[in-house]
């Protein structure tokens, strides 16, 4: 367990070792070690490409790479604009970057295109292969290669401001989160809209699982998983209510191989279940303090939590 002072808002493994990223700046690894990364919130992060290190992006305006040796360099200073999200793909190698209304796109370190969308990003999300990549805005999203520096892209339409993004492992289908309790999707061989309601908060975590069968949500009182079986996807299913409780999901992150998901909750308890099998296993007890992030080794043999606290935990999954 490790403490920061200030909220986490992300939380990943780098050389299997846990790190948060905190609201104050700073990297929190497992270990013990803290770093101060950035002069102010750290507002976005992932693991490297190499595996080796964290990307991570702040309101300072600065793309910055952290290992956990403490070792720092910066990819990119911005300025005054925030560096609102962050992806990254082991497959291709590439980083994204959010910046304003612009997807700034990295290879080896160096920036290689810049992609501008009609408003401010919202998200970024890679297929599995690191190859295409759904941006989410405002009036929809956008679908492109993004290596390919003049790539016009493929524009997804629905009225409305377009948060969070996830696009299904063989980017057939796109997902946003709306500023409404709510979620809206594509079909993107025919750009088919597929409406997905009835959430009592608006859902600021989205998981596909390995196979991108299933998309996993936050936003109601429990994982709330839609099919993604076949051509049609979740049109005319209901979800699957996972780990219901009467407290709040804050956050869901499906294992990287097996049938199991993690899912945070808004009074600090953390559960794995097997969305075919339920019940779920308590995993971390309720202390009050909201989990802000969940990440599973690449392994899948442990996990790691961050709360609103800013307290890292790290324990087998």
């Amino acid at each position: 367990m490790a403490e920061g002072e200030a909220p986490v808002t992300v939380v990943a493994f780098i050389e299997g070792v846990a790190a948060a990223t905190t609201g104050d700046g700073q990297v929190l690894f497992e270990t013990g070690e803290r770093v101060a990364l950035h002069d102010g919130a750290i507002l976005c992060a992932c693991p490297h490409p190499d595996g080796l290190r964290l990307v991570t992006g702040g309101d300072d305006g600065k793309l910055r790479t952290v290992g956990p040796d403490g070792t720092i360099a910066l990819l990119a200073d911005f300025k005054s604009k925030w560096v609102n999200c962050v992806v990254s793909s082991a497959d291709s190698g590439a980083v994204v970057a959010a910046v304003g209304k612009e997807a700034v796109v990295f290879l080896k370190d160096a920036e290689v295109a810049r992609h501008s969308h009609p408003s401010t990003v919202g998200g970024l999300s890679f297929d599995a292969k690191g190859r295409r990549l759904a941006v989410s805005h405002y009036g929809g999203a956008t679908l492109r290669y993004a290596l390919v520096k003049d790539d016009a892209g493929i524009g997804l339409k629905w009225a409305g401001s377009h948060l969070a993004v996830a696009l299904s492992p063989d980017a057939s289908f796109a997902v946003t989160a709306m500023q409404e309790n709510g979620l809206h999707g594509w079909r993107i061989s025919d750009k088919k809209d597929l409406r997905m309601a009835g959430y009592e908060a608006k859902t600021k975590s989205l998981s596909f699982d390995k196979r991108g069968r299933q998309l996993a949500t936050s936003g109601a009182d429990c994982a709330v998983i839609w099919p993604f079986v076949g051509k049609d996807g979740p049109m005319g299913k209901g979800p699957a209510l996972v780990g219901q409780r009467q407290v709040m999901c804050t956050f869901v992150a499906f294992h990287p191989s097996a049938d199991k998901i993690a899912i945070g909750y808004a009074d600090g308890a953390v559960v794995i279940a097997n969305p075919e099998a339920p019940p779920a296993r308590i995993w971390s007890k309720p202390n009050g303090v909201p989990i802000t992030g969940l990440a599973w080794s690449a392994e899948g043999n442990r996990l790691a939590s961050g709360d609103a606290a800013g307290t890292l935990t790290v324990a087998p999954g």
